[in-house]
């Protein structure tokens, strides 16, 4: 099926393609990797009157690391290119196992991380991922910037808190803690599908006591969310099967499972609690061999 007709336009500058969303609204859309947009297009799901191209805007590709501040995601940067990177194999490991469970490979060299997280899929892998690791989006918009921590950015199933005349930056991910260790898994038919439900942890030990959790929980909610309950079970313990069993207990009594024509909610509990027990026992190996 051919795309319906559009307006056109190429900024050169992240300013250009704030004001342009400024201007038109509702009536707009932003083109990035294009993997959804250009098929809910072609569906005619989604019928923009314009699309803004930010692929013409140079320079946002990058992948950036800092000891004191972080990791830096341009807008533009691959899924493909995170799962190549070796700062985030060493440094976020949690992201990079995210990235590489990601569709097809001919998906992920095209599908870029804002796009990822403005998709606001629940059942998304890298957005998953960068609520475990308290990451934030970073926004233009024609005043300048804001930011907004990526699990309060996700308010809904296609459903993100950008404004009218608000573009994606950056992805911000602060460093991580000395002695955390994290894991992703993601349960799906074929490893190309999109989850059934996934689960991402990021636990600190110190001196084999978890004393800090951070566990995310998708494909069984509106968006991906964390797991608080489960967390509060593993903070101030030893890390025990029995403490495992429990925190996976917790994780699965915050979520809200459904049918749909990849599985039943029963299906959907089960595999959940499966997949939080083996993020977290996969995390807590991570800390002790060195980290994140």
């Amino acid at each position: 099926m051919k795309l319906p007709q559009f307006g056109y336009f190429t900024p050169t500058s992240i300013e250009q393609a704030c004001i342009l969303m400024e201007r038109y609204g509702a009536e707009a859309s932003v083109l990035a990797g294009g993997t959804d947009l250009l098929v809910k297009m072609k569906q005619r799901r989604l019928v923009p009157r314009y699309v803004i191209n930010l692929k013409t805007i140079p320079g946002l590709d990058y992948i950036r690391y800092d000891e004191s501040d972080g990791l830096r995601l341009g807008a533009l940067a691959t899924i493909q290119s995170i799962k190549n990177s070796i700062i985030l194999k060493r440094n976020f490991r949690v992201l990079h196992e995210a990235a590489g469970v990601e569709s097809s490979v001919q998906i992920r060299n095209r599908a870029t991380i804002a796009g990822n997280i403005a998709n606001a899929s629940p059942a998304a892998d890298a957005p998953l991922a960068l609520i475990t690791l308290n990451a934030s989006v970073v926004i233009a918009n024609a005043s300048g910037q804001r930011e907004i921590l990526v699990e309060d950015f996700l308010v809904g199933p296609g459903k993100t808190a950008l404004q009218q005349g608000e573009v994606i930056r950056e992805i911000h991910v602060p460093p991580l803690t000395a002695g955390s260790g994290g894991a992703y898994m993601k349960h799906a038919v074929r490893r190309t599908d999109i989850a059934i439900v996934s689960a991402s942890a990021v636990l600190t030990l110190e001196d084999g006591v978890c004393t800090e959790a951070r566990i995310g929980i998708g494909s069984v909610a509106p968006t991906s969310i964390r797991a608080r309950a489960a967390e509060a079970v593993l903070k101030g313990q030893t890390i025990t099967d029995d403490i495992v069993e429990k925190a996976a207990e917790a994780a699965l009594s915050e979520a809200r499972p459904i049918d749909d024509i990849r599985a039943y909610a029963q299906y959907r509990a089960l595999a959940l609690k499966t997949a939080v027990q083996g993020v977290i026992a996969e995390a807590v190996r991570d800390a002790r061999w060195g980290g994140v």
